[in-house]
């Protein structure tokens, strides 16, 4: 969801002696998106389920091979569970015997815990990138990846003047419609682009309406390498996004979404510009990793 925050200055209060002491005020209630996050309730029904994974937590750097005893006593179920619970755990391959009485965890954790590292390397080297991005251009920056049918908004770099827009990351997004959107949607290959346009349709009017100039933009966006667009998600807002690679992978879309209004044709193309070059530091760094 897209959110334009307006801050306003409140002017400074005159103060005066009191005449007489008042009783405190109670505090105004919170908003909720301002709360803080409670803690995660638990899931009803999954308690065995919830003993399994805490079985994998029973392995640690410093306690790389586990007994099933030693299992058993850490999860607090009896010995004939905990094998229960092992032999579930070997037949996905995420656990393996010594030969010796003892279990630890399989070369399939590796590449699990390759899959965490590369996920977070990522961001680690886009965000400063994107907050570089937005001082440079004055507005809101993100990034974008596909997932499915959607566009998923996967970090942001808020921009700090007082009329702004606010991306909450984890959002959905249709990917016909906006900057990021359409470049991922764009960079998909033939078939799998086709087979989305023809699901879209059936859904969305205004894309049948327009299905041979929308074809003709995103064959646009490959060949320029940049895409742009003004109010399709949200009334009063121009985007601009960039693709960021991963060797020969499109990876994500960089985006700059700003306030159309004090946005000038001078600054679109400069912000263009600037998307641009951010989104091919991000993909240079990407490779120097050797991501």
């Amino acid at each position: 969801m897209v959110i334009i925050n307006l801050e306003k200055q409140m002017p400074a209060r005159k103060t005066t002696a009191p005449t007489r002491a008042k009783a405190p005020r109670a505090a105004a209630p919170r908003p909720k998106e301002l709360l803080p996050l409670a803690p995660a309730k638990r899931i009803r029904g999954t308690a065995s389920s919830r003993k399994v994974l805490q079985v994998l937590t029973s392995f640690t750097p410093d306690r790389p091979v586990v007994t099933v005893d030693a299992i058993a006593k850490g999860v607090k179920v009896p010995l004939s569970t905990a094998y229960r619970y092992i032999a579930l755990l070997r037949e996905v391959g995420l656990v393996t015997d010594d030969g010796h009485g003892g279990y630890h965890l399989s070369p399939r954790m590796v590449e699990l815990a390759r899959a965490s590292r590369a996920a977070f390397s990522f961001i680690e080297v886009a965000l400063p990138v994107m907050e570089k991005l937005r001082d440079a251009s004055g507005e809101s920056v993100i990034l974008v990846r596909r997932v499915g049918d959607a566009a998923i908004c996967i970090e942001r770099a808020e921009s700090a003047q007082r009329m702004r827009l606010s991306f909450e990351v984890g959002a959905s997004y249709p990917l016909h419609r906006g900057a990021s959107p359409k470049l991922l949607l764009a960079y998909m290959v033939d078939r799998e682009r086709n087979d989305y346009i023809a699901r879209a349709r059936k859904i969305d009017a205004d894309l049948r309406r327009r299905s041979g100039p929308f074809n003709e933009e995103l064959t646009n966006i490959v060949r320029q390498g940049w895409s742009e667009s003004s109010e399709e998600i949200t009334p009063g807002v121009w985007a601009a996004a960039a693709p960021v690679v991963e060797g020969t992978r499109l990876a994500a879309a960089l985006s700059v979404a700003g306030p159309a209004f004090r946005l000038t044709e001078r600054q679109r193309t400069r912000i263009i510009a600037l998307t641009r070059r951010a989104a091919d530091e991000i993909s240079e760094q990407l490779v120097a990793i050797g991501r």
